[in-house]
């Protein structure tokens, strides 16, 4: 596209690309939506002969010509981070203590036991431990994730459809794993991938939390962001999937990182400073309407 006293050049790949460098994601226009579009667009350099307001415009054309738009940025979130714990009851007092009202979860089958810290944005911070023999697949890899020590092991993510995701990843040759379930699914990575320590979840339930569960003493309201451990390919795979990024950010203890954002938090890659699986190193608590927050180290 160009502006000038001859008029504009207008074609459909332009418009696409308008709509997607100000939303940040996928934008679907049907053939009538595009003349329209390029009719306004034309109309606009012509008669006003003036420097084109793209975002202004893409905006107008979402709202007068039925623009179907569909962001991925948008729709993906943190939904929980799972760090793990040699002793559970500890760790849940010491949350107590923070001011953090802590949901005890149960023992499972194969020797899981956790309890969660809940928020009003159906985000989540989960206590995981062992207790007694890890009987199947899932828990002996907790077990064998515990002997290197305390410490943050997943980023769940959610939002999108796993059939989507399917789609996303297989269209960038990316090795997975996806366990169907009645009340929801996974997507996981193998062990010695780059990406083990994320996964994505979809529910086949509403979730509703209980008001009680989510009203904590310290005021704390939410995730403000989480730091993982990632190379370039992480980096990659998360635009590749639809996350937003804002850009690098200055951290005092990770050093330089890439922040993307979500509705839920923003996520955080950091070097990873050694050859062992890459794990979540920091979360922080904060509230809605203040900058009060509460940061952890999970080691």
């Amino acid at each position: 596209m160009r502006d000038g006293k001859l008029g504009w050049v207008i074609e459909h790949h332009h418009i696409y690309d308008l709509a997607q460098r100000v939303f940040g994601g996928k934008v679907s226009l049907n053939r009538q939506s595009l003349h329209l579009a390029k009719r306004y667009l034309q109309v606009i350099g012509n008669s006003y002969q003036m420097i084109f307001n793209y975002k202004i415009s893409v905006f107008l054309l979402v709202v007068f010509f039925g623009t179907s738009y569909h962001s991925q940025s948008q729709e993906l979130r943190i939904d929980h981070v799972i760090t793990l714990v040699s002793n559970l009851d500890r760790a849940m007092d010491d949350f107590s203590a923070e001011g953090f009202f802590v949901k005890p979860g149960h023992l499972h089958s194969n020797g899981l036991i956790n309890a969660h810290i809940k928020f009003n944005n159906y985000s989540s911070f989960e206590l995981m431990s062992i207790e007694g023999d890890a009987t199947d697949k899932l828990a002996k890899e907790y077990e064998s994730l515990l002997k290197n020590g305390d410490g943050g092991v997943y980023l769940a993510l959610s939002g999108l459809k796993m059939d989507s995701l399917v789609s996303i990843l297989s269209a960038m040759h990316v090795k997975y794993v996806v366990s169907r379930g009645k009340q929801w699914s996974y997507m996981t990575f193998p062990n010695h991938s780059e990406l083990a320590h994320l996964f994505f979840i979809e529910y086949h339930f509403d979730q509703r939390y209980f008001k009680d569960v989510v009203d904590h003493k310290n005021g704390l309201e939410k995730i403000n962001s989480v730091y993982i451990e990632g190379s370039v390919g992480v980096i990659e795979f998360l635009k590749g999937v639809g996350l937003q990024c804002s850009g690098l950010i200055s951290d005092n203890e990770f050093g330089i990182g890439t922040e993307f954002l979500t509705n839920t938090g923003n996520v955080i890659v950091i070097p990873k400073k050694d050859l062992n699986r890459s794990r979540i190193k920091s979360i922080v608590f904060g509230k809605k309407h203040s900058t009060k927050t509460l940061r952890l180290t999970l080691d």
